[in-house]
Order: structure tokens, then C-alpha cells, then sequence
């Protein structure tokens, strides 16, 4: 299954432009229905209601893990496309976890601040690495 942000969707985006992104895989899901998703089932599951990452939050060792193992799906892989793909899921948990920061994230808080911009430094320097070669 893929994620795709349909060009009407309100989100948080640093991509101005929406035709870039990659056509999704089938089957696939906006990142609308994902969150819809998720709050439905951390409603059914959770007797106080709280959100998903809330309750991944009380063992930070599992945001740390999803976190990584995206970046590693994103640093194996060759095809641009498919490494567009990968950034647009580490965006989705991304912007769930950033909701819940002002709760601490169960003491992961600087963990994932660190993570999301050292992600973001990397693969800008790899973008530009990449571009660099292409020029020689």
C-alpha cells in the first residue's frame, strides 16, 4: 500500500509542487484517511482516547524504531521515486509526532527533533551530492 497527498489535501508540505510527487502504487490511501485511520483506532483501543503516538510514546523505543526503519527503507533504495514515496510516509508519522511533542513523547522528544533534522540535512546532502555528479 502507498501514501499520496492529493493536491487538494491541507497539510504541512515543503513541496510547492504537487505534479512532482510520484504516482501512488495501488492500493493506496491519502494521508487523510491514514489519519482517520489511526484516530479511529487508538478510539476503540484506548480508554482515555488518546492518539496513537500518545500511546507509542509510553515506550519511545517505538517511535525511535518506525523512525528508523523508514530512513533505512529510504537510504536502500536507488529509485527516486520510490525514494519520494518513502519521504512522503516519514512525513505523515512525522507531522502525527510533531502534534504530540508539546506532551513530551514519553521523554523522546529531543530524539525526535534530532532525528527529523538530521533526516532532513542527509538527504539534502545526498540531493546535492547527486546533483554535483550529474553536472561532471
Amino acid at each position: 500500500a502507498s501514501i499520496y497527498f492529493p493536491a487538494s489535501s491541507h497539510h504541512i508540505s515543503f513541496v510547492s509542487h504537487r505534479e512532482l510527487d510520484p504516482v501512488p502504487n495501488p492500493p493506496y490511501f491519502s494521508s487523510y484517511v491514514i489519519k482517520a485511520t489511526l484516530d479511529y483506532l487508538s478510539k476503540c483501543h484506548s480508554a482515555n482516547h488518546k492518539s496513537l503516538v500518545a500511546i507509542l510514546s509510553k515506550t519511545p523505543l517505538s517511535i525511535q524504531k518506525i523512525l528508523l526503519a523508514v530512513c533505512e527503507k529510504a537510504a536502500e533504495t536507488t529509485n527516486g521515486y520510490e525514494r519520494h514515496r518513502i519521504l512522503l510516509m516519514y512525513h505523515l508519522f512525522v507531522s502525527l509526532l510533531l502534534r504530540e511533542v508539546k506532551d513530551g513523547l514519553g521523554g523522546a522528544w529531543a530524539f525526535v527533533l534530532r532525528d527529523i533534522i538530521y533526516t532532513l540535512i542527509h538527504h539534502i546532502n545526498t540531493k546535492l551530492t547527486l546533483f554535483k555528479m550529474s553536472l561532471l
